[in-house]
């Protein structure tokens, strides 16, 4: 019997443990006030049959195992009442509300509907076999006592209750060692051991010759508890059930290279040996005494054959729920990390196929956690709102549809200690972008992220919604103003990259904002239009241009080039993409939206993760990343973070070809290529080149100046990037959120997944990549093809193949007549025809 609310899988080992996913429930009975741990089931192989007849062997020695039936009620945790089970249907249906909840076990109410007598007081043929062996023994018959001790040694072994109340006692040889024991220690049967099963030799003799080691009957036990990785067998050990026998058996049969062959494998006798011919190990279990523990009953560990590395004991499926903390954790994992994993741990090689097949059910296993993972967003909410005072949690429904629970839309969180961040050291700069989830539910994260003092992506806010449009976006930026908004969002820069009703809704929140587009998106459009490498020079000279004067030089060189191409771009409002006219408010000179691009592709690894997972795996990096940064800063010896120091250091020495002219109070002319004039004016920061202005950072002709004048350049510096801006950055660290299991609990828990789902196929997970962007794939130059001897592709990919299979094919036409055109004919029969079209041919491979 298990305590009260002691659950199998508290108790089973913990390398087992990833063997017992969402498919599984706990089952207790609860039998007058008395909690029975009766095992482990599937709810949708589960019955009601199956469920008596696992109460009446958990329940050993209960009068309740003589009920000629039982009444059973489900005890929901969430309610007070009871509800009756009184088909399959009823306990499969309480099964599912159990999962919706997020519950992995169940409790059942059982009440016997009549007793029958008792059949322990039944006068049974053991019994009376018993009596007349006694009167045979004192008659002296020796004969007929040598008969009685088989059938008592049968009985002890093999008894089973009939139904109709009678005995049965097994006439199979294979099953005379003994299984299971019927009565409590001291029963008289027990100085009746039979021999009959070792030929007539003695027990003694049988051990000596096979090394098996027998436990001696109706001895206590001990649990059994794996050293780390390592499991030692032995007599008496005890297991909580077959089941966990069972499991902790395939894996020692895997850990030590041998294969199982399962001569009886039922639920009241284990009895296994190797497969392996000649071999002498053999094991047997059965439960003991008190019908609570499963035990080794008799172990022979000599093995004396050799290893095996293919072990087809390591399943698909046990491979899949053995590794699924790694396909939790990465869902797009190698095949080859797995087989290196189980070489490495268990020595055995999986052939690919096996291996995919536990990968695709180690999915699907997880596909069941993403669905049940969106029940749990309003106690993950609560969870966070409780550790973290001050933060934004929101979560928004949708019951359209004519559901009967709602549907997840959309959520949205921000720390509170990201929010004070931002405003104690965060440049008023804010990058926002979206990318898909990869689960198999459709899925949008919109990301806000800014810019500390030493030019790292800070993240602020988050938001999942289940699909990127206007109103989505709307909800974002809208939560978003709660948090850093104030006066229409006035001294705020915006970097998007205007895809999707970003624009709009940007507009609609914040109007007062100012708003940058994204040049590597623009240029994107720009080149589908007027590609060409000289325009691509000409359009990024002109967007980094940091004053008005190169900025129209370099158009105009543009419009000489492509006046069509000019009109496009300037159709596009020139302050939100062209550097020279960024408010210097904003001291940030970037032209394109890559910090963004940066922190999707830093979460890359979650975004296949159940999604309050995903929110936790993210918020435990960042709250990684925050106390990192803020030690590594404690640390500084300098008045400036180290990327800031390194611009530094990178303008002096551009500044060594520059000269100056001193001019009144503290002005300079800088002389640059000779001819280039640059007026630099010291006391008001600024620069004729505009990049101090936007910036905040001296430039190189301030650089100059200020060394002349053996100023610090620190106190030129704007305040955004100095040492003291990125510690209030960073000083505000998040709280931890404690484990799931002591989330408050929420009444909204029946939140169900997107409508929504991942349409059929292999999913994209990598991003489209443009005409003229270079591959990332390194394995062209040594990839070597069989059929033409070239490089750069394979056999099955190589083009010489693919004309000479379509040659193949048209000689086949021709024989069989069938009909072609006139010019194939032509072209088949005129032999420089076919020279010709070799040699171009040939010439087009050469060109590749």
């Amino acid at each position: 019997m298990a305590r009260p609310g002691l659950k199998l899988r508290d108790i089973i080992p913990s390398f087992l443990s990833a063997s017992i996913d969402l498919l599984y429930f706990d089952i207790e009975a609860v039998i007058d006030g008395e909690v029975f741990s009766v095992g482990l089931a599937i709810p949708e192989q589960y019955s009601l049959h199956k469920l008596w007849v696992d109460i009446r062997d958990a329940c050993w020695g209960h009068p309740i195992r003589n009920a000629n039936g039982i009444k059973v009620q489900v005890i929901f945790p969430w309610q007070t009442e009871q509800q009756a089970i009184l088909t399959d249907k009823d306990l499969l249906e309480a099964f599912e509300q159990l999962r919706v909840k997020g519950y992995n076990w169940a409790r059942f109410a059982v009440t016997p509907k009549k007793v029958l007598p008792d059949i322990n007081r039944v006068e049974s043929s053991a019994d009376k076999c018993t009596q007349q062996l006694n009167n045979d023994v004192e008659s002296g018959n020796e004969e007929l006592y040598n008969c009685y001790d088989a059938s008592v040694d049968e009985f002890e072994d093999d008894y089973e209750t009939d139904p109709h109340g009678s005995d049965l006692v097994s006439s199979n040889p294979d099953d005379y060692e003994e299984d299971y024991e019927t009565d409590p220690p001291g029963n008289d049967l027990d100085d009746y051991e039979s021999g009959d099963d070792s030929g007539g030799e003695s027990d003694d003799d049988v051990v000596q010759e096979q090394t098996c080691i027998k436990y001696e009957k109706n001895a206590g036990g001990f649990q059994f508890n794996s050293v780390g990785d390592e499991i030692l067998l032995k007599p008496g050990q005890l297991f909580v059930n077959v089941w966990e026998f069972r499991k902790v058996l395939k894996v020692f049969a895997i850990r030590n290279g041998f294969r199982l062959k399962r001569l009886k494998n039922e639920k009241t006798r284990v009895t296994c040996v190797c497969a392996a011919p000649n071999c002498t190990w053999r094991i047997h279990a059965s439960p003991n005494w008190n019908r609570r523990s499963f035990q080794i009953k008799t172990y022979c560990p000599e093995h004396t054959c050799p290893r095996v590395d293919d072990n087809y004991e390591a399943t698909s499926d046990w491979i899949a729920a053995t590794y699924l903390h790694l396909f939790k954790a990465n869902p797009e994992i190698k095949i080859s990390v797995i087989a290196a994993a189980l070489m490495q741990r268990y020595g055995i090689e999986c052939n690919n196929q096996r291996l995919y097949r536990a990968k695709r059910k180690a999915l699907e296993l997880l596909g069941e956690d993403h669905k049940t993972s969106y029940s749990k967003l309003f106690r993950y909410k609560h969870a966070l709102l409780n550790s973290n005072p001050g933060s934004t949690v929101s979560i928004e429904r949708d019951w359209t549809g004519g559901a009967e629970f709602p549907t997840f839309k959309r959520f949205f969180f921000c720390i509170d200690s990201s929010r004070r961040g931002f405003f104690e050291g965060c440049r008023p700069f804010i990058g926002v972008d979206g990318c898909h989830l990869k689960g198999p539910y459709k899925g949008v994260l919109l990301t806000a992220v800014s810019i500390d003092a030493n030019y790292g992506i800070y993240p602020l806010a988050m938001c999942v919604v289940d699909t990127e449009n206007n109103e989505s976006w709307l909800y974002f930026l809208e939560k978003l103003y709660d948090q850093v908004g104030c006066n229409g969002g006035e001294g705020l820069c915006f970097m998007s990259d205007r895809q999707k009703g970003i624009l709009n809704a940007l507009e609609r929140v914040f109007p007062l904002s100012f708003k940058r587009y994204c040049c590597r998106h623009i240029y994107a459009n720009f080149k589908n239009k007027f590609p060409g490498l000289l325009l691509k020079k000409v359009f990024w000279r002109a967007c980094r241009s940091s004053n008005a004067a190169d900025f129209h030089s370099h158009m105009e060189e543009l419009k000489n080039i492509t006046p069509d191409g000019y009109e496009w771009l300037m159709k596009i409002p020139i302050a939100c993409w062209a550097k020279h006219l960024f408010s210097p408010h904003t001291k940030c000179s970037h032209v394109t939206n890559n910090m963004t691009e940066s922190f999707n592709n830093w979460i890359n690894n979650y975004r296949g993760l159940p999604i309050v997972r995903m929110f936790e795996e993210i918020r435990r990096k960042i709250m990684r990343l925050i106390h990192k940064r803020h030690e590594a800063a404690l640390g500084w010896n300098d008045e400036l973070p180290p990327v800031v120091r390194r611009k530094i250091v990178e303008g002096r020495v551009a500044a060594r070809s520059l000269s100056i002219i001193f001019g009144h109070n503290e002005t300079f002319e800088v002389v640059e290529d000779a001819t280039k004039i640059i007026v630099v004016d010291l006391p008001k920061k600024n620069c004729d080149c505009g990049e101090w202005g936007i910036s905040g950072l001296p430039c190189k002709h301030a650089i100059c100046c200020i060394d002349a004048k053996r100023y610090p350049v620190e106190d030129f510096i704007h305040p955004y990037l100095k040492k003291t801006a990125f510690i209030g950055t960073y000083k505000h660290q998040f709280t931890p959120v404690p484990d799931e299991k002591k989330w408050p609990l929420e009444l909204h828990d029946n939140l169900q997944p997107p409508t929504a789902i991942r349409s059929a196929g292999r999913p994209q997970t990598k991003r489209r990549k443009e005409a003229d962007e270079s591959s990332t794939f390194k394995r062209s130059s040594s990839l070597r093809c069989s059929h033409c001897d070239q490089w750069g592709h394979n056999k099955r990919t190589c083009p010489r193949t693919t004309r000479d299979n379509e040659k193949k094919r048209a000689k086949k036409r021709v024989k069989g007549k069938a009909p072609i055109s006139k010019t194939n004919s032509q072209d088949l029969g005129n032999p420089s025809s076919q020279t010709q079209s070799s040699a171009h041919d040939n010439g087009h491979l050469t060109q590749e």
